[in-house]
């Protein structure tokens, strides 16, 4: 009796597959078995590649598994001396004429090709269910032990995307027409028709501009080292894809006191006076900061400092909100908890974000924490 190894196809690239981590099964490789024989994936290698593709690979990382390990195999197969291949070629062909299988045929195409087309014969005579899994078990316990990472590397914060943390910041909008006289105003023209009974000309108004005016302030290292590239992805897609009229970015360590800073290194200082002075009554400033939470401790001197902040901020806008990084439960017995009482305060969540855009917005001004 022939080894199952050698009767069933494409099994060298199934169990390259299950070893580089891709989560298949015996009934993963039933599939493929039954495309070849239904004759999907006999045309050419592309097509070969393209079915397996479709029935076992579920993302990009594994897509790119596939391919190294498909090409691998083909590369193998091809290196046969052609003598070999040639003489496989002929036995193949008596197989097929014997089982009474219509020819296919074998030029330009690949010896792993070839194969699978024999097996696929043979598959089409053998219904035992039972020697595709004994063949998948043999495979796996003849190789070493198979670590499967189902982990996906990224550097995406998962509460907030960047694609959401985009979507968030374009609900900023406050428009104001302004500029040239460029866009029809349909409601207008129709008027003055139905006044003239006549169009002499269109009218035409300014277009919409999103005049919206964002100050970014980031709480930079100590207890927030952790969340350094959360708050540089915020700054980056608030200034990028958030298609604000204005985003600035600035930095403190703990509470703004007598300097906020253009970078992190805290080499381009503005006083904060200078800093109130540009505010205008519709420009909108989010606070990113744990507040203390991180170190789950109470400071009365940061909470005082904080209250004389925010109070002069208020002075000058309206709009007003706090992120923070740390989950709601760990704001309470903290500086947080005292700080989400002066200002409305939200963790990074979806949701979260979206409720201080709401604030920025002007259509809340409560707090998440109660």
């Amino acid at each position: 009796m022939i080894a199952p190894q050698e009767e069933l196809p494409l099994l060298e690239l199934f169990t390259r597959l299950r070893e580089a981590g891709l989560p298949l099964g015996i009934d993963e490789y039933r599939l493929v078995l039954k495309a070849l024989q239904a004759g999907f994936g006999t045309a050419d290698e592309e097509a070969l590649a393209e079915m397996c593709c479709i029935l076992w690979v579920k993302s990009s990382d594994e897509e790119h598994l596939f391919k190294y390990h498909f090409q691998q195999v083909m590369a193998k197969l091809h290196d046969f001396k052609p003598a070999v291949v040639n003489e496989k070629t002929r036995d193949q062909t008596t197989v097929a004429s014997d089982s009474k299988v219509p020819k296919i045929e074998t030029k330009d195409k690949s010896p792993e090709l070839l194969n699978t087309t024999s097996a696929s014969s043979e598959l089409m005579q053998v219904e035992d269910e039972m020697q595709v899994a004994e063949a998948v078990q043999i495979t796996a316990q003849n190789s070493e032990d198979i670590v499967i990472n189902r982990f996906t590397q990224t550097d995406e914060y998962f509460p907030v995307t960047r694609r959401q943390m985009k979507q968030s910041w374009r609900h900023l909008r406050r428009f104001i027409r302004q500029g040239l006289r460029t866009e029809l105003d349909i409601e207008a023209t129709i008027e003055q028709v139905g006044q003239l009974g006549i169009l002499l000309e269109p009218v035409l108004v300014p277009r919409r501009i999103n005049k919206t005016e964002l100050f970014l302030l980031i709480d930079h290292r100590g207890s927030m080292t952790p969340f350094h590239a959360l708050s540089q992805r915020l700054a980056e897609t608030a200034v990028r894809g958030g298609r604000l009229g204005k985003a600035s970015i600035y930095y403190f360590h703990n509470c703004p006191t007598n300097y906020l800073y253009h970078d992190q290194t805290r080499q381009q200082a503005q006083t904060v006076t200078d800093f109130l002075a540009q505010l205008r009554e519709h420009s909108a400033v989010l606070i990113f900061s744990d507040g203390g939470a991180a170190r789950g401790g109470f400071s009365v001197e940061r909470l005082e400092l904080t209250d004389k902040f925010l109070t002069q901020l208020k002075q000058r806008v309206r709009y007003v909100a706090w992120l923070n990084p740390m989950s709601t439960e760990r704001w309470f017995d903290t500086t947080a908890e005292e700080i989400a009482r002066l200002v409305p305060m939200f963790e990074v969540s979806r949701q979260g974000f979206d409720r201080a855009i709401d604030v920025l917005r002007g259509r809340g001004s409560y707090a998440q924490l109660k």
